[in-house]
């Protein structure tokens, strides 16, 4: 099973009915956890994609310095050869988090967890208890009916002497 982290604008359309929760829904984010195999392969391509405009110009200048910080000679070109590849190793592990990063950057806000066996499914899970639950907290009120008068405020009142309590058990 393959773990999602589910992301939604925090700015989307809220209370149109089921049209404001759909037009939501398309702009929802799912975030795959673990190794991103894509990010390992072609890990500048996977930026662009995802369009993370400020982690490409970091992983840019990280890249490029190497031959600065290693020097040009034989060993020095081994040696920043060997870090590129650990350091592509280490985005593509780290790859999706900072997708998720960027997302909470951009205003988008947790919405929850998905796992299926593919995305789609994770997906199909995730629709399936967030859609009646969007139902649920967006009801249709009209704007003619009166707003009931609030209830007075009951205010708590501490225990007496003997009765508290500590944990579970009452105080003997």
């Amino acid at each position: 099973m393959t773990v999602y982290s589910v992301y939604e604008p925090s700015d989307a359309p809220s209370g149109q009915g089921d049209a404001g929760a759909e037009a939501r829904a398309e702009k929802i984010a799912f975030v795959k956890e673990g190794f991103a195999w894509i990010a390992l392969i072609v890990p500048i391509l996977w930026l662009i994609y995802h369009r993370m405009w400020l982690e490409l110009l970091a992983f840019l200048a990280v890249f490029l310095s190497l031959p600065a910080i290693f020097g040009n000679d034989p060993v020095g070109k081994d040696l920043a050869g060997w870090a590129s590849l650990g350091l592509t190793v280490l985005f593509a592990f780290e790859a999706n988090d900072l997708r998720a990063w960027a997302l909470r950057r951009r205003g988008f806000r947790f919405a929850g967890t998905a796992w299926g066996r593919d995305q789609t499914e994770a997906e199909t899970r995730f629709f399936t208890r967030w859609l009646p639950e969007q139902a649920q907290s967006q009801p249709a009120v009209p704007a003619d009916l009166p707003v009931p008068a609030k209830s007075p405020a009951i205010v708590p009142t501490r225990p007496l002497g003997g009765d508290e309590v500590i944990g579970s058990f009452p105080r003997s």
